[in-house]
């Protein structure tokens, strides 16, 4: 963990009563440009996952909390009730339509992704009673997602009517305040999230890069293994004590690679490799809590000395490794399965089948429409059985149960 600490942030902890610990982790950071430039002295900091100096929603007055086997059981009971349709439909977490009302009453989906568009002409009240409406044509309750990350990838606090900056990155996050600040920032973020109805939040990146130049870098903790693990464990150990759900990005570790929104990418590393560096991160997010469990989406690089045939997305043997090798038993999520080192790789068979069968639980897709008719389609024709649908959906069911979007 970094020994660099504010003292300021120190004193904000050790003084409660006059400090108000969530009002603004911005208040600790400089604007991205003067980072570093007006840096208070150092000072040490009281550990923030102290119950009797920090106080945090607890998870008894945010979630839904069971005994695992009756969570097991009420999930079971949950999809027994479920049409055909509406199991399809919980597969797919689809971007926001213009229509996402009256397209949950048809589809019956997972969920949505939302955008900065889709809040740019919102506002709080507004977006909120939206989420509303959705769920009212919602036979199970939806994840409400976005990709709020902090620093270049923020969708809700870009805009000032919901807050007046928007989060900075994670990284600088922790390097001006470590594990603790990073506390506090999640915070802040779990409950203008949820304030507005969303409660899936798709980050923390976990991926290790220390190289400047990296694609991924910016939206990285910007350190090694150890460090980056310990902050992941913070940041997912937060959004479940205010019960936010997360995900796990981009496994089995992003690296030094290209952009796989714009093509295809190519890993060479070895497999020990991964295990020395990459997964520790997703090892202690995974870990962070005992109870429940954040989602793992897997990115589209190829790895090719692990599945040269298939991006990771769609490949059975990296979802064996993460599965079996990690111990991972929560929701898979795919990467979104319009980006073109996918469509640029698969041709004829459906992406969505494959990415099924590939062992992913929920699919990221913009064309929601031609993934659940394909979805269908491979359903009725024996290529997904009942018992595939079911291994899927009960995952998912069972992580909305845990973080108390449905009862």
């Amino acid at each position: 963990m970094k020994s660099l600490k504010l003292f300021s942030l120190a004193l904000c902890v050790i003084a409660m009563s006059s400090c108000d610990i969530g009002e603004k982790v911005n208040d600790f950071i400089d604007a991205d440009t003067n980072i570093g430039m007006n840096a208070p002295a150092v000072g040490s900091i009281t550990s923030v996952t102290n119950a009797e100096t920090v106080p945090t929603t607890t998870a008894e007055e945010t979630t839904t909390e069971a005994p695992v086997d009756i969570i097991e059981e009420r999930a079971d009971e949950i999809i027994a009730g479920m049409t055909a349709e509406q199991r399809i439909g919980q597969l797919l977490l689809a971007r926001a339509p213009e229509d996402p009302v009256g397209e949950m009453e048809k589809y019956q989906l997972g969920g949505f992704t939302f955008y900065a568009r889709d809040f740019e002409n919102s506002d709080p009240e507004k977006f909120k009673a939206l989420t509303e409406d959705i769920s009212g044509k919602a036979a199970v309750h939806p994840f409400y997602a976005v990709d709020e990350e902090g620093g270049s990838i923020v969708r809700v606090s870009k805009y000032r009517q919901f807050r007046d900056e928007p989060f900075p990155s994670p990284q600088k996050t922790f390097d001006r305040g470590g594990t603790e600040l990073l506390a506090i920032d999640g915070k802040e973020k779990a409950d203008l999230l949820l304030s507005v109805g969303l409660n899936f939040n798709l980050a923390p990146v976990a991926d290790i890069s220390i190289n400047e130049t990296s694609y991924i870098y910016p939206r990285t903790i910007g350190e090694g293994a150890d460090d980056t693990a310990d902050a992941i464990s913070m940041i997912v150990h937060t959004a479940n004590e205010n019960g936010l759900a997360s995900c796990l990005k981009h496994f089995p570790g992003y690296g030094e690679n290209t952009d796989t929104h714009k093509d295809m990418a190519h890993d060479d590393r070895e497999l020990y490799e991964f295990y020395n560096r990459d997964f520790k991160a997703f090892s202690a997010g995974i870990e962070a809590d005992e109870d429940r469990v954040p989602a793992v989406m897997v990115g589209h690089t190829i790895y090719d000395s692990i599945d040269p045939d298939a991006p990771a997305s769609l490949s059975v043997k990296i979802h064996e490794i993460l599965r079996h090798k990690l111990g991972f038993s929560g929701v898979a999520v795919t990467d979104d399965l319009g980006m073109d080192a996918i469509t640029k790789y698969v041709t004829g068979d459906s992406v969505y089948v494959a990415a099924v069968l590939a062992g992913n639980d929920l699919l990221c897709v913009t064309d929601y429409r031609a993934a659940y008719d394909d979805l269908m389609a491979a359903y009725e024709d024996g290529t997904l059985t009942d018992e595939e649908i079911g291994t899927h959906l009960h995952r998912i069911i069972v992580m909305k149960l845990q973080y108390g979007i449905i009862e």
